[in-house]
């Protein structure tokens, strides 16, 4: 840097004390400059600094940030300037920088990457200080301030308590390696009591590759047990022989856990059987137990035969919800329905009234001959709600689709005192400058204490910008579930409108997809790699674009919202086609691929559309399709068309079709829809 500031000429070679002290104060100093300026211009203002800065353009940048004090975002501007001179700054002036923005989003990060660049630069003297002037106690952090205490001599504390760090089931970050191996070669080590420990975490964590690492620091008694752990790791039905293991040790008990886990992935019925007649011989603890009988149970589900609802009876031991529900399904599969209905009566009362339960309750009691007594005033209750089920009851009941928004809103003067708060007003100007993922770190400390009022007041400020997706995040917090207006915009209307008209789909279920992918945050990305609105793969969109003549460069086009639903909307035509216009299966495929949902209808393609759903073997699918339907419901409700009709037969249209007491089906459904009683008597 070449520039001079104030009274102190900056070198290169150094950066000055007074100049950053004089950059922290400037704000008190320039008043008048900073609010000549109107804030439209203040951002471009703030860019053009960011660009000098990364530029080393001196005397252009401090002109820059001479003019923008009393911006918002100000503080980040500092501390851009703080980490582009790293090399020259002292930790008085990171010190200082965290005493003036002490409560600010920027102070944790800028600790953040001194510490990592003190690491990188072997700065270890500076790196202890730094360290213990923050709250950063993150893993790796702990392995460089070990280290630094190595580095500057002071091995005594670098050890202090260093098993409880070693202690643990999954690999240690690579910084620590040093530090660790120091601990093992010159000092105590650790202890094969503590080495045991840790194995058996490893074990639990199913990382044997660290198990057999920690294998070296066990004595030979020790060892002879882990032995049996590896044996079975190679052959899990090693654990059919009860004499394998002998005694109630710790060895032996988490030795049979990984053994039967492991088994019951090739073999889930003889796992299963195994553990029902071993179980109550060793003393498992509660989770140990519950954990084994839901992963037996889940493995035997997907194989079932004649004996698995018994085998999942014998496992649901601590009447589990989760093993409840797999012999649930088992029994709609089949269309069991006496037991479909003596499962649920098995729940809780409360569980009961959950919507999921009211539905099936009602549906299994249409099709049993004599029909049983049903709740008929949680169905039609049922029938009012905004829900999945609730689209299923009104079907039934072939009355309207209820939206039941919520009618009071947030006061005028609320939004414009929380829009103007000095959080708020930074959190607007790194949207404004597309700075998302700084944006949500000011909305999560801001909210931190908020209550539902506060919450619903600043998801509703987020909304008027254009921000859905955390205005939908926000609201769903809050629980304010009623407020349709925020948990349901419906952005780029004319893109919608147009290209749904163009491949002659539903606009509105295509939005659906939109709310259900992304919430309609156009730089969305998923872990496994789909972006933008629609959340598309990038192969998906470079095979649809070509099939379809969409003009696409690449992945960076997925991020530009028309493009997205270009390519999304016309993928959706094309599921829909593929599957005859059926949009329960469009939707599923849109999802999961159209390879899964053909193989889905080849193993259970003649269940009914409500029984298929409840079917789809991926959790993730299941809940997808049935918020699709459902969002699509309330976007149709809020266009003023007629709620959308599941394709197929429902499995209450079957029961009116094929009961053998089809009238008493008929008489029922009538019932439901005109009388409200609380149960019905055969």
């Amino acid at each position: 840097m070449t520039t001079k500031m104030m009274h102190m000429p900056y070198t290169p070679k150094l950066f000055s004390l007074t100049h950053l002290i004089c950059c922290l104060i400037l704000c008190s100093l320039l008043p008048n400059i900073a609010a000549a300026i109107s804030i439209e211009d203040s951002r471009k203002l703030y860019s053009q600094a960011s660009e000098a800065l990364k530029a080393d353009e001196d005397d252009k940048y401090f002109q820059l940030k001479a003019k923008l004090t009393a911006y918002p975002l100000y503080p980040y501007l500092v501390q851009q300037e703080l980490e582009h001179n790293f090399d020259k700054v002292t930790q008085h002036h990171i010190d200082r920088y965290t005493e003036q923005y002490n409560e600010l989003p920027p102070t944790y990060i800028l600790q953040q990457k001194w510490l990592r660049f003190l690491a990188s630069q072997k700065r270890w003297k500076q790196y202890v200080t730094a360290y213990k002037s923050t709250p950063i106690k993150r893993e790796l952090y702990q392995c460089h301030y070990r280290n630094s205490l190595l580095k500057t001599a002071q091995p005594k504390s670098a050890m202090k308590n260093i098993g409880a760090l070693w202690n643990t089931g999954h690999s240690i970050s690579k910084a620590c390696d040093e530090v660790f191996n120091y601990w093992i070669t010159q000092s105590s080590g650790p202890s094969s009591e503590l080495a045991f420990q840790r194995f058996w975490k490893s074990v639990g964590n199913d990382n044997i590759a660290l198990a057999r690492y920690l294998n070296r620091f066990l004595n030979s008694k020790q060892q002879q047990t882990t032995e049996r752990l590896f044996q079975v790791s190679k052959d899990p039905s090693l654990v059919i022989n009860p004499k394998f293991l002998p005694g109630d040790t710790i060895a032996s008990r988490k030795t049979y856990l990984y053994g039967l886990n492991k088994l019951s992935k090739k073999n889930p019925l003889s796992a299963a059987q195994i553990w029902i007649k071993q179980r109550t011989k060793l003393s498992f603890n509660f989770e140990e137990q519950q954990k084994l009988n839901r992963d037996i149970a889940r493995r035997l589900s997907y194989r079932a035969d004649e004996t698995t609802d018994q085998l999942l009876g014998e496992l649901n031991i601590f009447a589990d919800e989760e093993i409840h529900n797999l012999r649930f399904k088992l029994a709609l599969t089949k269309q069991n329905w006496q037991k479909v209905h003596q499962l649920i009566d098995e729940l809780t009362p409360e569980s009961q009234l959950q919507e999921r339960w009211t539905y099936w309750k009602t549906i299994s009691a249409s099709h049993i001959k004599g029909l049983k007594p049903v709740y008929s005033d949680a169905f039609v209750k049922l029938s009012n709600q905004r829900s999945y089920y609730g689209l299923l009851a009104s079907r039934t009941l072939q009355s309207r689709f209820r939206l039941n928004p919520q009618q009071d809103k947030v006061t005028e003067l609320s939004l414009q005192e929380l829009a103007t708060s000095p959080a708020m007003r930074r959190m607007h100007e790194l949207y404004q400058l597309n700075s998302l993922y700084l944006a949500r770190r000011e909305w999560n400390q801001l909210t931190r204490g908020f209550d539902k009022a506060q919450l619903r007041t600043a998801a509703t400020v987020v909304h008027r910008w254009g921000w859905h997706n955390l205005a939908i995040a926000g609201i769903a917090k809050a629980k304010f579930w009623d407020d349709i207006s925020l948990r349901f915009p419906m952005p780029y209307s004319d893109i919608f409108d147009k290209l749904a008209g163009d491949y002659k789909i539903d606009t509105n279920w295509a939005r659906a997809v939109a709310r259900q992918e992304s919430a309609y945050q156009p730089y969305a990305r998923s872990r496994v790699g789909a972006r933008g609105l629609m959340q598309l793969m990038p192969k998906t969109a470079q095979s649809t674009a070509k099939r379809n003549d969409i003009s696409y460069k690449g992945v960076a086009d997925l991020y530009q919202p028309e493009t997205n639903i270009n390519l999304g909307v016309a993928y959706l035509a094309e599921m829909q086609k593929k599957f005859k216009g059926n949009q329960v299966l469009a939707t599923a495929a849109y999802n999961a691929g159209p390879h899964r949902v053909k193989k889905w209808l080849k193993q259970r393609g003649e269940l009914p559309t409500d029984i298929w759903i409840e079917m789809i073997p991926f959790k993730e699918t299941r809940k997808y399709v049935m918020s699709v339907m459902a969002y699509h419901a309330i976007y149709r409700t809020l266009a003023g068309q007629p709620s959308h009709i599941l394709e197929g037969q429902t499995a209450f249209r079957i029961a009116l079709k094929d009961s053998t007491s089809a009238q008493q089906a008929e008489r029922l459904r009538n019932f439901i829809q005109t009388n409200s009683a609380t149960t019905l008597t055969q």
